[in-house]
């Protein structure tokens, strides 16, 4: 083997191998990292805190060094301001929140469902008598509140029509049991813990909301659910029916600023571990089907996108064996030609052979590749063959064999970009075999 071509075969080889040993000490020294992400849950005693706090304890048992931290909020506004401030990583919300266009979908955690309390020995039997009464709301910022304006405006009622007082969970209970106010509205998971023990005292009833198809033609996430009877007591049952009423989905979200790496491992921590989040918490059993998951209109984080596609191939995995028979046709190409050639030209086309796979196979490593760079390597490498063939140094079966080895190997790179999310920017719109006639016929004049 010729001395040159050596020194080259070993420069390759000792190019990829500092590439592999570099990578993987960055990836080493990555996974050593411990990562910090804060959850914004909203009510400490509300059903999501509960589930983020299971997913927590899920984290530092299976994956100690990404820590979740649970924070207490006032509700799915406050988490998406957050979210977009970066004072949050993750944040619990209600599907139909108005959300800041950085705002990605992790997963759908359960379903809520709109719960009406009023005391038992009122006479408010649907919606629309609340006109002139008090009710007991959440906070202002939560995604709740506006629930229920949302709601009450479909019944016809307008905030002079009803006098609203903001309070907590506990607070609004204390309240309507003892006649402070006259109503309480929650968008919370049937079987609700705290609306349990209001209900038990006998003092409140549920009212059941229908024209759930009505108010989905407004806000699309919402969907036709029913509180099942028995779900607050089992006999007598509450409710004694199934209640109708409108449902939308809890979900788990993040910003499109978190890195891909972090959302992938804790989508995975939440499905690979489900099973035991439910064991944790009955909510658990609740987590959406990924397939699922295209109804919501938000779009999937990266990382999610990930975890949920892992079992799917990639380009390179579906034609490894294609691209493998393109490289050992290309390899006897090389050599047939190769043999119609003195010894310098043979040791130019070899040189520019050696260059192409050489930037193929740093593109399929690169784990973000620049377009621009690859556009460059290719388009000065297309300079260079073709200042050659212009030259005589090249003949015509060299520079056509280059011709479609250049093509060939910038469509797989073009390809490799287009896997890795990074085609925008990659574009030589210069095939050699199109766009170099004239040199092809010097070179074969001077052959």
């Amino acid at each position: 083997m010729d001395r040159h071509i050596r020194q080259i075969l070993a420069a390759v080889f000792l190019f990829t191998l500092g590439f592999a040993i570099i990578s993987g000490g960055f990836y080493w020294l990555d996974t050593q990292r411990r990562h910090i992400v804060v959850l914004g849950a909203g009510d400490k005693r509300g059903e999501s805190y509960q589930l983020a706090s299971a997913i927590a304890r899920l984290a530092s048992k299976h994956d100690p060094r990404l820590k979740i931290i649970v924070a207490e909020t006032g509700g799915s506004g406050q988490n998406n301001r957050m979210l977009q401030q970066g004072l949050l990583q993750l944040g619990t919300i209600q599907a139909n929140t108005f959300v800041g266009p950085d705002i990605r979908l992790v997963t759908s955690l359960y379903p809520d469902a709109f719960q009406l309390l009023v005391r038992a020995d009122s006479d408010i039997r649907s919606v629309a008598d609340l006109r002139g009464r008090t009710i007991a709301l959440p906070p202002r910022e939560s995604g709740q509140y506006r629930s229920f304006l949302f709601l009450t405006r479909h019944y016809g009622l307008s905030l002079r029509d009803m006098r609203l007082v903001s309070m907590s969970s506990r607070a609004a209970i204390w309240a309507i049991t003892h006649g402070a106010v006259d109503a309480m509205f929650r968008v919370r998971a049937p079987g609700n813990q705290e609306i349990r023990q209001a209900i038990q005292s006998g003092q409140v009833r549920l009212l059941p909301i229908p024209h759930a198809r009505a108010l989905k033609l407004a806000q699309p996430a919402l969907e036709p659910g029913v509180i099942p009877a028995g779900s607050y007591r089992g006999a007598p049952p509450v409710p004694a029916r199934d209640l109708p009423v409108p449902m939308v989905p809890r979900l788990l979200v993040t910003s499109a600023a978190v890195p891909p790496e972090i959302v992938e491992r804790i989508t995975a921590l939440i499905y690979d571990h489900r099973l035991e989040l439910s064991e944790m918490t009955p909510l658990g059993g609740f987590l959406a089907d990924p397939a699922e998951l295209g109804r919501i209109v938000l779009p999937l984080h990266e990382g999610a996108r990930r975890y949920y596609e892992r079992d799917k191939p990639g380009f390179l995995q579906e034609n490894a064996e294609v691209l493998a028979l393109y490289l050992t046709i290309l390899a006897g190409a090389v050599s047939l030609l190769l043999r119609l050639n003195n010894r310098r030209q043979k040791q130019r086309v070899d040189a520019y052979n050696r260059e192409l796979i050489a930037i193929y196979n740093e593109a399929v490593l690169d784990e973000d590749p620049k377009p621009e760079v690859y556009r460059d390597k290719m388009m000065s490498l297309f300079a260079r063959v073709l200042k050659d063939a212009e030259d005589g140094n090249i003949n015509t079966t060299g520079f056509t064999f280059l011709s479609f080895a250049w093509d060939e190997l910038n469509d797989a790179i073009i390809e490799v970009m287009h896997e890795k999310g990074r085609a925008d920017g990659y574009s030589t719109n210069m095939p050699m075999h199109r766009k170099s006639g004239r040199s092809s016929s010097l070179a074969g004049g001077r052959s």
